[in-house]
C-alpha cells in the first residue's frame, strides 16, 4: 500500500490542469458578448427589417398606381369616340339631346351604339367591369335611369364568344343580341336615390356634378375614383369593387357618365401578403387620407389588413424612431403592436375637384414579425456563446480526467485478480502497460484452461435447450440406455431384456417394427432409420427419425452408440398432404386423371369389377368461359366437384360400397359405382342431375349436365368402360331432354365405334383457402355480363369458406318502399317464401341507426327476433350472422347477411377485414349492375319518348295540312280538327304524366284533400274510358258497394291512379275481353273508412320476373313487343307513388294468358255533403276592357279571339315595357284586367307586375292580373302570386277554367286571388 501512495499526487495535477483553462474559456466568452452590446447589433438589424419592408411595399404601390393610372384611367381617350357616336345618332334621327334624354326608345336606341365600344373598353383594358349611364331630365330627384352594366369574370383571358361575361344592368335585347347572359341579381335600369343621399352612387352623381360645374374642364382631371361600394343595395350583394368614372359631354352638356369597374378580388393580386412575412400574419391595405391625418382603410388583404379594418372607420398612425415606420393606435394581433409603412398614390391632379384624393398604400406586419428575427439572433448568439462556455469547461474536465484514468484503471484492475486483468485496456503509456503485461503472462495459462472447460460445458447445455430432439447413448457392452431432453423418460435405463437393441419392441408400431429393429441391430457405424413408434406416456403412434454414430474405445472397440430420436410427424404429414393434391384436381377436388385412373384400377380388384361406371359431361362450359371468363368456369366445375364428393360420400354410408370420382377432362367427370346395379344407378344418378339442374339452371347459367352410363362385369377393361359410358353422354348430351343414357340403350349400329379416351391432366388454380374470396370476387366479376350467374356462384363460394348455413343479397327499393332478397344461398338447398317485405320510412331509419357506421355487422340470435332485422336482412327468428350494409353514394341500399357465424370468428381482426373487403367489391358490382339497369331503361324511355311525341305530332301536322288543302268539305275540315284536337289532348296528358314524374321524384307532389261524391267520380272515369272500351268492344263491369256517398280525399289524384290502370287493362286486353272495376267499402272506424279498389281484366298477363319492373319509372314488362308498346312506362310508376303517398301500395296477382288484378286499399276520412254547382251558362263580360300582354303573335291571337267571343275589348302588347308605358299612358280604370305572360323579352312579366303595382295610381294598386304562361310548376304560381298577380293559369290554358277565373276576378264572384 505504501507504494502506491504516489499516484494520489496525479489528482492534485488534475485540479492545476483544470483550474487555468477554465478561466480562459470565461474570459474569451465576455470578449464576445461585450463585443456584441458596444456595436449596437440589435439595431442595425431592426433598421434592415424596416427598410426591407418599405423597399417592397413601395414596388407594390407602383405597379398599383401605374395600372390604375396608365390601364384603366385611360378610358377618357374614349370620350371622343363616344361623342362621334352621339353626334351621328342625333343628325340620324333629327333629334335634339334633351329630346333625346327625353325618351326611353331613343335612349335604348344610343346604348345599343355605344355597347360594342365599352366591350372594346372592358377586353382591352383588363378590367372586371364597365358601365355606362345615361342622365335623366331630372337629375336632382330619385329615379331610374337607362344604362348598361356588363362584368367580366375573367379579365385576363377574353373568349371569343364572350362566355365569361354577365349582364348586370340594361335591356334584355343587348343579352340576346350579344349572347351575355343575365345575373341573379340583373335589372334593367339604374335605380338612383339622387345626389348625396347615398355614397354608393358616389360614382354616377360626382362625374356628373363636376362635369356640370366644370363643363371647360379638360375630361382627364374630372375622373373620379369611388370608395368601395356594392352595386346591390338590398345588402345581398357581396360583390365590392372600386370604379373610375367620367362625365360625358356633348357641347358642355352632361348626358352620362362612363367608367370601369375593378373588383377587390382584382385588387387582392396587387397584395402579396406572402412577400411580406411567410407566415401570411401581415397584410396590404388600401386606404384614403382625410385632412385629419387620418386613414379610412378601403380594400385590403390579410389576417392584419381584415383586422385593422375592423378596427374602427378610421385608422391613426403615430410615429417611431424610424422615419418610414409607423404604429397603429389600437390595432393588436395576440398583445402585439401592428407596424405600417405608407405609400402614397398620385392619382388625382392638384386641382382636382374631389374630396378623399390622397389614396395610400399600407403595408401592415407586428412586432414580432418585423423585430423578431433580429432580436432572436441575438438572443441565439449569446445563448451560443453561453453554451460553448458550458462545454468548453466539460470538454476540459473529461480530458484531463481522460488522461489520469489509465493509472487508476490500473490499480483497480491488479486490486481485483485475474477477472481485472481481463478487463483491462492498453493505455498506450509505457511503464503501465509493462507492469499490465507481466501480470497477464502469469495467470494467461491456467485461465486459458478453464475457459476451455466452460466453452465445451455451455455448447452442450445451449444444444440440449434449443432442440425438441432426445439424445440417448446407448452402452453396447452394459446394455444401459442414458436418455437426455424427454418430458418423463429422461434417465438410465437397463436395456438387457430387448433383444432389438435398446427400443423397446412394443413401442414400434406393427407395420414398421420389423424393419426398425433390423436397422437397430445393424453393426455400421453410422445408424439412420423411420418408423412409428409412441413411448410408454402417450397414446398415439408418431414417426421418429433416429440417427447414431458409434465410439469405440482406445482398443478399438465398440463401446457405445450416441445420437439422437427426432419427432417427423409434421414433416411425414405434409408429404402425404402434398402427394395427396397431386393426386386431386385443384378445382373440383376429385381424383385427377391418371391418379384416378390407377385408384379405379385398384378398387375394381378381382372380385369388385362389377358396377356402373358414369361419364358426367358439363355441355357449353366452353362457350360459359368464352362469354365470362375462366374463373366462372372454374367455379360451376368446384360446384359440381363438390357435388359428386356429397353423393358418393352418401352412397358409401348407406351401401357400404365404394366409389371412385375423376376428372377426365376440362369438362368431363368419370364416377363409379362399386356393385351398383342399373336400377340403383339410375336413381342416383337421377337425384344427382336435379340437384345439378337447380344449383344450375340451364336458363342462368347457359350450361347443361347429362350423364353416359355403361354395366361393368369382372372381365370389363377400365379404359373400355370409360369410352363406352363417354359414348352414351354425347347421346344425352345431343338428345333433346338431355338427362343421362346408358350405352346398353345405344342400337347397336351406333355403338361399334367408341370415341377415345382423351383424358388428360388439367393444372389449374386452386380455390381453396389460399386464395382469398377478394381476389376471387375481383377475377369473377372482371369479365362477362351473366351478374346473376355469378352473383349465384359467388354466394356459393362465399358460404363454404365459411361454412354458413346461408348468405343472402336484400336490395332496398325506395321508390316501392320494399325490401327484395335479391339473391340467396343456403346450405340445405331450400328457398323459403317472402322474398319482399314492405316497410315504412321509420323503420328504414332505425335499421340505419343500428347497422351504425360499422362495415362488418354482427346480430345474434336474439337480435334477429326483432321484426325490423328481420324485415332488412331476411332473416327468420333465432338465426345468427353478419352482415354487410352496402351503399350508394352514402345512401344504404342493402345489406349481404351471411348466417351461421360466429361471434368469435366475425371479431377476429384478420376476418373482420377479408368480410369488409368482400363487402365492398360486392357494393360495387351491385351498384354497376343498378347503373346499368337504369341507363338501359332511360334509353328504352328516350326511344319510346321519341315516337310517343312524334306520333300525335305526325296527326297533328298531317290532318293541319289536309284541312288546310283547297277543296275539302266543311265535315272533312271538322273531321282533321277533331282528330287533331285528339292528338293535342294525348300529347298534353304525356306532358303532363312527365311533369307529374318530376313533381313526386323532387318532393313537391301534395295531396290535396277535399269534399266528394265517390258516385260522380266513377261516373266520370266511365264515361273518359267508354270510347276506348267501345272500340275494342270489352264488357266493362262496375262492382260498387259502398254504404258511404260523401268522402274527403284528393279526388283528382284518386281519379288518376284508376284512370291510369283502368287505361292499361283495355290496352292489353283483346277484343271483346272484359275489365272489371271494384270498389268496395270494408270497415269503417275512428281511423276513417277502408275503401279498396280493385280493376281485373283477361288480358296477356304479365310474367312474374316483370311484376316489379312495371312499377319502376320508365320501364314496362320485358315479354311484350317493342314495337306494340304504347306511352312512356311511367302510368304505373306514378300510380304507384301516388297509393303509396296515400298510405298503401299497389298489388298486383297476375298470370301471363289469364289476365291481372291491380288493387290496393286506403283510408278516407267522411266528406260532407256540398251542392253541385251550377253549369256557367255562356258568360258575356259586354263592357270591360281587358289588356293582353303576349311576347308570342299566335298566343296572342288566339287570346284576343276567345276574350272577344265573350264580349271582351281587347288590346295587346308584345312585352312588360310595353305593358307598362300602356297602362302609363291612359287613363285611370281604362282597363278591367290584364292578362300577362310571364318570359318576355326586354321586360318579363313578373318585373312588368312590380312596376304596375308600384305606380302612384289607386288603378293600379287594384287591377287584377293574371299570369297566363307555360310555366307550369308550383313554385311559378308562388312567384306569380308574390310580385302581386291575382292568378295564375298554364298554358295551354282550358277555356273554360279562363272563363272562371275572369268572371270571378273581374266580377267578385268567387273572391280571393285564383290558383291555377
Amino acid at each position: 500500500m505504501e507504494g502506491r501512495r504516489p499516484s494520489r499526487k496525479k489528482t492534485n495535477i488534475f485540479m492545476i490542469f483544470l483550474v487555468p483553462l477554465i478561466v480562459i474559456m470565461l474570459t474569451q466568452s465576455l470578449i464576445t458578448i461585450g463585443t456584441l452590446v458596444m456595436k449596437r447589433v440589435t439595431g442595425i438589424m431592426e433598421e434592415f427589417s424596416v427598410s426591407m419592408m418599405n423597399r417592397l411595399v413601395e414596388n407594390r404601390k407602383v405597379i398599383l398606381q401605374n395600372d390604375m393610372n396608365q390601364r384603366w384611367a385611360s378610358i377618357h381617350e374614349q370620350e371622343g369616340v363616344m361623342d362621334g357616336i352621339l353626334e351621328r345618332f342625333l343628325e340620324d334621327t333629327g333629334v335634339s339631346l334633351d329630346g333625346l334624354l327625353a325618351s326611353e326608345e331613343r335612349k335604348n336606341e344610343l346604348l345599343e351604339l355605344f355597347f360594342p365600344e365599352c366591350l372594346d373598353i372592358l377586353q382591352s383594358h383588363s378590367t372586371t367591369g364597365v358601365f355606362l349611364i345615361l342622365t335623366g331630365t331630372d337629375m336632382g330627384e330619385a329615379g331610374e335611369h337607362a344604362g348598361f352594366f356588363v362584368r367580366d369574370s375573367e379579365p385576363d383571358a377574353n373568349p371569343a364568344n364572350g362566355t365569361d361575361l354577365l349582364l348586370e344592368r340594361g335591356s334584355k335585347l343587348l343579352s340576346r343580341e350579344w349572347d351575355i347572359p343575365l345575373d341573379t341579381s340583373w335589372t334593367t335600369r339604374f335605380h338612383m336615390a339622387g345626389p348625396g343621399r347615398e355614397a354608393a352612387e358616389d360614382y354616377f352623381y360626382e362625374p356628373w356634378r363636376t362635369g356640370t360645374e366644370y363643363a371647360d374642364a379638360d375630361t382627364a382631371d374630372l375622373g373620379y375614383w369611388s370608395l368601395p361600394f356594392c352595386l346591390g343595395k338590398d345588402g345581398t350583394d357581396s360583390y365590392e369593387m372600386i370604379t373610375y368614372s367620367l362625365p360625358l359631354r356633348h357641347e358642355g352638356q352632361v348626358y352620362g357618365v362612363i367608367g370601369v369597374e375593378i373588383s377587390s378580388r382584382r385588387l387582392y393580386d396587387y397584395f402579396p401578403v406572402a412577400e411580406l412575412n411567410d407566415q401570411q400574419q401581415s397584410g396590404y391595405l388600401l386606404a384614403v387620407r382625410d385632412g385629419d391625418g387620418l386613414y379610412r382603410p378601403m380594400v385590403g388583404k390579410g389576417i392584419l389588413s381584415n383586422l385593422a379594418k375592423s378596427a374602427g372607420e378610421k385608422l391613426e398612425l403615430r410615429g417611431t424612431r424610424y422615419s418610414s415606420l409607423w404604429q397603429m393606435r389600437d390595432v393588436h394581433l395576440e398583445k402585439q403592436d401592428v407596424y405600417a409603412v405608407a405609400c402614397p398614390l398620385k392619382l388625382y391632379g392638384n386641382n382636382a375637384p374631389y374630396e378623399d384624393t390622397e389614396w395610400v398604400l399600407l403595408g401592415l406586419d407586428t412586432e414580432e414579425n418585423l423585430f423578431g428575427m433580429g432580436r432572436q439572433l441575438y438572443l441565439w448568439l449569446v445563448v451560443a456563446i453561453l453554451i460553448g462556455l458550458l462545454f468548453g469547461v466539460l470538454g476540459i474536465y473529461l480530458v484531463v480526467r481522460h488522461l489520469t484514468r489509465p493509472f487508476q484503471r490500473l490499480m483497480q484492475c491488479i486490486r481485483r485478480g485475474r477477472e481485472g486483468l481481463s478487463e483491462f485496456r492498453p493505455s498506450n503509456i509505457l511503464e503501465i502497460d509493462a507492469l499490465y503485461d507481466v501480470v497477464k503472462d502469469l495467470s494467461e495459462q491456467q485461465r486459458e484452461a478453464e475457459n476451455i472447460l466452460l466453452e465445451e460445458k455451455e455448447r452442450y447445455r445451449v444444444a440440449l435447450e434449443s432442440s425438441k430432439d432426445v439424445f440417448f447413448s446407448y452402452d453396447v457392452q452394459k446394455h444401459e440406455l442414458d436418455i437426455v431432453n424427454h418430458e418423463t423418460m429422461s434417465g438410465l435405463w437397463d436395456c438387457r431384456e430387448y433383444k432389438s437393441g435398446f427400443i423397446n419392441p412394443d413401442c414400434i408400431h406393427d407395420a414398421d417394427r420389423e424393419e426398425a429393429i433390423r436397422a437397430l441391430q445393424s453393426l455400421d457405424d453410422k445408424v439412420y432409420t423411420e418408423f412409428r413408434m409412441r413411448w410408454p406416456s402417450d397414446t398415439d403412434y408418431r414417426w421418429v427419425a433416429v440417427s447414431g454414430k458409434a465410439v469405440y474405445d482406445t482398443d478399438g472397440k465398440r463401446r457405445k452408440l450416441v445420437g439422437s430420436i427426432r419427432n417427423i410427424q409434421e414433416q411425414k404429414e405434409r408429404e402425404a398432404e402434398q402427394r395427396r393434391r397431386n393426386a386431386m384436381d385443384g378445382i373440383t377436388g376429385l381424383y385427377a386423371f391418371s391418379a384416378g385412373l390407377e385408384q379405379l384400377e385398384v378398387d375394381r380388384k378381382p372380385g369388385h369389377g362389377r358396377g356402373i361406371l358414369a361419364d358426367l359431361v358439363v355441355g357449353r362450359l366452353k362457350e360459359a368461359n368464352e362469354k365470362n371468363g375462366i374463373v366462372f368456369g372454374d367455379m360451376v366445375l368446384e360446384g359440381l366437384g363438390d357435388l359428386i364428393r356429397g353423393r358418393c360420400q352418401a352412397y358409401t354410408a348407406r351401401t357400404g360400397r365404394g366409389t371412385v370420382a375423376l376428372r377426365l377432362d376440362g369438362d368431363e367427370f368419370v364416377i363409379w359405382l362399386e356393385r351398383a346395379d342399373r336400377k340403383a344407378a339410375s336413381e342416383w344418378m337421377e337425384a344427382l342431375l336435379e340437384r345439378a339442374g337447380a344449383d344450375f339452371d340451364r336458363e342462368r347459367f347457359d350450361v347443361a349436365v347429362c350423364a353416359g352410363l355403361a354395366c361393368a362385369e369382372e372381365e370389363q377393361g377400365t379404359e373400355t368402360l370409360i369410352r363406352r359410358a363417354k359414348l352414351a353422354g354425347r347421346q344425352a348430351l345431343s338428345g333433346p331432354g338431355g338427362g343421362y343414357a346408358f350405352w346398353e340403350d345405344i342400337p347397336e349400329r351406333e355403338r361399334r365405334e367408341l370415341p377415345a379416351l382423351q383424358g388428360r391432366e388439367i393444372v389449374s388454380l386452386d380455390y381453396g383457402e389460399d386464395v382469398s374470396l377478394v381476389s376471387i370476387a375481383l377475377n369473377l366479376f372482371g369479365k362477362g355480363e351473366n351478374f346473376p350467374a355469378q352473383m349465384t356462384l359467388m354466394l356459393r363460394k362465399i358460404g363454404r369458406c365459411y361454412q354458413a348455413e346461408a348468405v343472402l343479397v336484400s336490395v332496398l327499393r325506395e321508390d316501392f318502399s320494399a325490401n327484395y332478397l335479391e339473391y340467396q344461398w343456403r346450405a340445405d338447398g331450400e328457398s323459403p317464401a317472402g322474398n319482399v317485405r314492405k316497410y315504412r320510412e321509420e323503420d328504414r331509419e332505425a335499421f340505419r341507426g343500428w347497422l351504425g357506421q360499422e362495415e362488418v355487422k354482427w346480430f345474434s340470435g336474439e337480435d334477429s327476433g326483432r321484426e325490423l332485422l328481420q324485415c332488412f336482412l331476411g332473416v327468420a327468428p333465432g338465426q345468427y350472422g353478419v352482415a354487410l350494409p352496402m351503399y350508394d353514394n352514402g345512401s344504404y341500399m342493402g345489406n349481404i347477411c351471411i348466417l351461421g357465424l360466429g361471434q368469435e370468428q366475425a371479431l377476429d381482426p384478420e376476418r373482420h377485414q377479408n368480410l369488409a373487403e368482400l363487402g365492398r367489391v360486392i357494393q360495387s358490382q351491385m351498384n354497376q349492375q343498378q347503373y346499368d339497369i337504369a341507363s338501359k331503361a332511360k334509353s328504352e324511355f328516350l326511344s319510346r319518348m321519341s315516337h310517343e311525341i312524334r306520333t300525335p305530332m305526325n296527326g297533328i301536322i298531317g290532318m293541319t295540312e289536309i284541312a288546310l288543302q283547297q277543296g275539302q268539305s266543311q265535315e272533312r275540315i271538322m273531321d282533321c280538327l277533331q282528330k287533331i284536337q285528339s292528338s293535342s289532348g294525348y300529347l298534353l296528358g304525356l306532358i303532363n304524366d312527365i311533369l307529374d314524374m318530376s313533381k313526386i321524384e323532387s318532393g313537391k307532389m301534395k295531396l290535396e284533400a277535399d269534399d266528394f261524391d265517390i258516385y260522380d267520380m266513377l261516373d266520370t272515369i266511365k264515361e273518359l274510358i267508354a270510347p276506348q272500351v267501345a272500340a275494342k268492344e270489352i264488357d266493362f263491369v262496375q262492382d260498387i258497394r259502398l254504404t258511404h256517398r260523401w268522402l274527403c280525399a284528393d279526388r283528382m289524384r284518386i281519379s288518376q291512379v284508376l284512370i291510369n290502370l283502368m287505361g292499361n287493362a283495355v290496352k292489353f286486353t283483346p277484343v271483346k275481353g272484359r275489365v272489371t272495376l271494384e270498389v268496395l267499402e270494408r270497415e269503417a272506424g275512428e281511423e276513417g273508412i277502408l275503401v279498396s279498389f280493385a280493376v281485373r281484366d283477361t288480358g296477356i298477363g304479365i310474367a312474374k320476373e316483370d311484376r316489379d319492373r312495371v312499377f319502376r319509372s320508365f320501364e314496362q314488362a320485358s315479354g311484350r313487343n317493342p314495337s306494340k308498346q304504347q306511352g312512356t312506362g311511367l302510368g304505373l310508376s306514378i300510380s304507384s307513388r301516388l297509393v303509396q303517398m296515400m298510405g298503401s301500395a299497389i298489388r298486383l296477382d297476375s298470370e301471363p294468358g289469364e289476365g291481372s288484378t291491380f288493387s290496393f286499399s286506403i283510408r278516407l276520412k267522411p266528406g260532407q255533403k256540398r251542392q253541385a254547382k251550377e253549369r256557367l251558362e255562356a258568360l258575356s263580360f259586354e263592357g270591360y276592357h281587358i289588356l293582353v300582354v303576349e311576347d308570342n303573335e299566335i298566343n296572342a291571337e288566339i287570346a284576343q279571339c276567345l276574350l272577344e267571343e265573350r264580349g271582351f275589348a281587347v288590346d295587346c302588347v308584345y312585352d312588360g315595357a310595353q305593358a307598362v308605358e300602356r297602362i302609363r299612358s291612359t287613363k285611370p280604370g281604362t282597363y278591367d284586367a290584364i292578362l300577362m305572360d310571364i318570359l318576355m323579352p326586354v321586360m318579363d312579366g313578373l318585373e312588368a307586375t312590380r312596376a304596375i303595382r308600384a305606380m302612384n295610381r289607386e288603378d293600379c294598386r287594384t287591377i287584377p292580373i293574371v299570369a297566363m304562361s307555360a310555366n307550369a310548376f308550383d313554385d311559378d304560381l308562388k312567384k306569380s302570386v308574390e310580385c302581386g298577380m291575382n292568378g295564375h293559369l298554364s298554358k295551354p290554358v282550358e277555356v273554360d277554367k279562363l272563363y272562371r277565373t275572369l268572371d270571378g276576378i273581374v266580377r267578385g264572384k268567387d273572391g280571393g286571388k285564383q290558383g291555377r
